[in-house]
């Protein structure tokens, strides 16, 4: 069957009806590789939402843990340290223990959990306890810049723009930073403060020479957008102004 296959492409090649006929194969390549790409990236989000399910579900059986625990005498509850979840996360932070240096890297692959399955809250409570900790952090900028990401996602825009600046003005040599001046120009844009909005996407665009990597190419033609985007918002407040205006004038 192989060699009727190869026979019948060679004199489809050797013609031009053949021409056609390898545009015909290309096409039904192409279109056999999208449909394989849309099945999988349906199985990834399905997997996704179970495990982010499950997630959930283990948040709850440990707070109903933590209850049942309080009503065992002191005997009974094992030593710190020992209990494990099934990811091999210590649960010493999820049942309100105090972050330390011997348990700063668990704590941190829990918020990252939490952050990779967009539960943005519990990601924001386990973040916020290490930044107030004071206790040095290896890729500190990430976790600022993830914090500023789940109060963005969070519609949290003030607290957001606080901490993408402290990322850009901090972190001058961050990976982060292209992505936190974006972020502080996004919010910016959001809580009204449209003339520093563009001042910080300007920023961006003036550097554009600069940029070599596809991420942050990307990252220049979106801040191009929003700074478009800064004055579509902008005109649209001051029309809106002008309406309340002329409702004032006409009740008068």
């Amino acid at each position: 069957m192989i060699k009727k296959l190869k026979q019948k492409l060679s004199t489809l090649i050797g013609t031009t009806s053949g021409l056609k006929g390898v545009i015909a194969i290309n096409l039904i390549i192409i279109l056999l590789v999208a449909g394989l790409m849309f099945l999988q990236r349906n199985w990834i989000t399905e997997e996704k939402k179970e495990l982010k399910s499950m997630i959930e579900k283990q948040s709850i059986s440990k707070k109903t843990i933590r209850t049942n625990t309080l009503k065992v005498p002191e005997k009974t509850i094992a030593p710190p340290g020992e209990k494990k979840n099934a990811g091999g996360i210590s649960n010493n932070y999820s049942f309100g223990g105090k972050i330390t240096k011997e348990n700063i890297k668990n704590v941190i692959k829990e918020a990252d959990m939490y952050f990779d399955y967009d539960l943005h809250k519990k990601a924001v409570s386990v973040y916020e306890e290490l930044v107030k900790s004071k206790i040095a952090i290896d890729e500190s900028d990430r976790v600022y810049s993830r914090l500023a990401e789940c109060y963005y996602k969070l519609g949290e825009y003030d607290k957001a723009s606080s901490v993408y600046r402290k990322v850009s003005n901090d972190y001058l040599n961050s990976p982060y930073r292209l992505k936190a001046q974006l972020g502080l120009g996004e919010c910016l844009i959001l809580t009204g403060d449209y003339g520093k909005a563009r001042r910080i996407l300007y920023s961006i665009t003036g550097l554009e020479a600069k940029y070599t990597e596809d991420n942050d190419k990307h990252m220049v033609i979106k801040a191009y957008y929003k700074i478009a985007d800064s004055y579509i918002e902008q005109a649209k407040q001051y029309f809106r102004e002008e309406e309340e205006r002329k409702k004032v004038v006409t009740v008068h």
